[in-house]
């Protein structure tokens, strides 16, 4: 019979293999792909849910996404369904998809970038230590940790990240079937619920997975009624797989949020999973952090 791929992307967006870490889960660039090329082959595999729950991450890891559901909406139907949070790349990755479904308290938008870069001269100085570079040309040291921003090598950053910006409202509005200038409007940085974005028109239906399930069977021309097999990404790790990472888990955070003296180890992760990001430099698509009690 009919199958639907449902594949999960949970986490910080970054370049390479996804998974889990102490950090909390990783949606990588690499391993979406891969699923989603595997789901496109697979001629039983009829549609697709892209089920998102991430605040975005790395902005070149999530267009390489954002490229590949692209690609694989042209072959058959992909759905992008939001949990609780696809804010930023994680709207990015969705822009592409048949069809938007928002929860109406889904956090989404935050179509903006940000750059961050940590200078530790002063953290080296207080701890007695030195670190020199040699370097050739104008913008050599734009990522150095020792060095800050200079003028030129400001104006050059905040140069990229307009380009990056204009790239994201560009898509944006391809993927809504409206102009850059009105998409711009609702953009930079702004976070809505589901409910306001459905009535911005920056997703298309309010409802949940199931809901997602449902338009994947009308647009992949599957009668109501009739059953179908879900097929799930990332598959189910084997035990071997798990006892190779044991530390890639929940249980691994909270054993460090413990000795921090943080009761939930969700917020050490929260905090924490942006730094891989933060020490690469680049831009970033990227929600800042909202915690809800």
């Amino acid at each position: 019979g009919p199958r639907i791929a449902v594949l999960y992307a949970v986490g910080i967006i970054t370049s390479g293999e996804g998974g889990e870490s102490p950090q909390g889960n990783v949606v990588g660039s690499d391993s979406i792909v891969r699923y989603l090329r595997t789901a496109r082959a697979d001629n039983s595999i009829r549609a697709i849910v892209l089920r998102i729950d991430s605040p975005g991450g790395s902005a070149i890891a999530s267009d390489v996404i954002w490229r590949e559901v692209h690609l694989t909406r042209q072959v058959k139907p992909v759905i992008a369904s939001m949990s609780d949070v696809a804010a930023s790349g994680g709207y990015y990755i969705a822009m592409p998809a048949s069809k938007i479904v928002a929860a109406p308290g889904t956090l989404t938008g935050s179509i903006g970038v940000v750059t961050v870069k940590f200078v530790i001269e002063g953290t080296l100085k207080n701890l007695g230590m030195n670190m020199e570079s040699v370097s050739e040309g104008r913008y050599a040291h734009l990522y150095s940790p020792i060095h800050r921003f200079g003028p030129e090598e400001r104006a050059k950053l905040l140069g990229l990240m307009q380009a990056t910006y204009d790239t994201f409202v560009e898509k944006a509005a391809a993927g809504r079937n409206t102009t850059p200038e009105r998409i711009d409007k609702i953009a930079r940085g702004r976070v809505w619920t589901g409910q306001q974005a459905k009535e911005l028109g920056l997703v298309d239906e309010l409802g949940g997975l199931q809901r997602a399930l449902e338009l994947a069977k009308v647009e992949a021309g599957i009668e109501a009624d009739r059953e179908v097999e879900l097929v799930v990404y990332p598959p189910k790790k084997t035990l071997l797989e798990a006892l190779a990472n044991p530390f890639g888990t929940m249980e691994g955070s909270a054993g460090v949020a413990a000795w921090l003296g943080l009761n939930d180890p969700r917020a050490l992760q929260t905090l924490t999973a942006p730094l891989r990001l933060f020490r690469r430099g680049e831009p970033l698509a990227l929600m800042p952090n909202v915690f809800v009690r």
